[in-house]
């Protein structure tokens, strides 16, 4: 008799475990998945925060730029001239930190162009404004805005035949 109560306890003192630890295992493997499944969404997060500062900053980059090409419009080649190289720099510093190869492709075209804008504005030529036009075209698609078609090219002078 008293080895069946020895048994009967035992049981009971596992069964009681087994009663305890089940419900908290159960509650410690949910637990789990939703911290897995939170750390995804945070990561999804992070990435699309990323993707929305890097828009902001081509963003402001092209709102500069605006700016450049309404004083070369303007013709008023000493804001220009002061708003230039603050642009450039800014594109370098862009091109550096952005990821995205399209829009690395449009910085880095841009910046190809950054010497003859400043030279054309330095001398105050207003052919730098044709300069300026594939510029805001390669910024407006690294934006994803639409790209208007290019404007007809303008029909050369005639020459005087005599």
């Amino acid at each position: 008799m008293k080895r069946v109560m020895a048994v009967l306890v035992v049981l009971l003192i596992a069964g009681a475990f087994v009663a305890g630890y089940w419900p908290q295992r159960e509650r410690l493997v949910e637990a789990r998945a939703e911290a897995t499944e939170l750390r995804r969404q945070l990561s999804e997060a992070r990435a699309e925060l990323a993707r929305a500062e890097a828009k902001a900053r081509l963003g402001r980059l092209f709102g500069q730029f605006l700016a450049l090409e309404d004083a070369v419009l303007a013709a008023n080649y000493a804001d220009a001239q002061a708003l230039s190289s603050p642009f450039f720099d800014q594109v370098r510093e862009e091109a550096a930190k952005t990821g995205e190869a399209s829009v690395r492709t449009a910085l880095d075209a841009t910046l190809m162009r950054r010497d003859t804008v400043t030279a054309g504005i330095a001398r105050g030529e207003s052919s730098v404004r044709d300069v300026l036009v594939p510029i805001e075209r390669e910024l407006r698609r690294a934006l994803g805005y639409t790209v208007p078609p290019p404007a007809p090219a303008r029909p050369l002078p005639a020459e005087s035949g005599t």
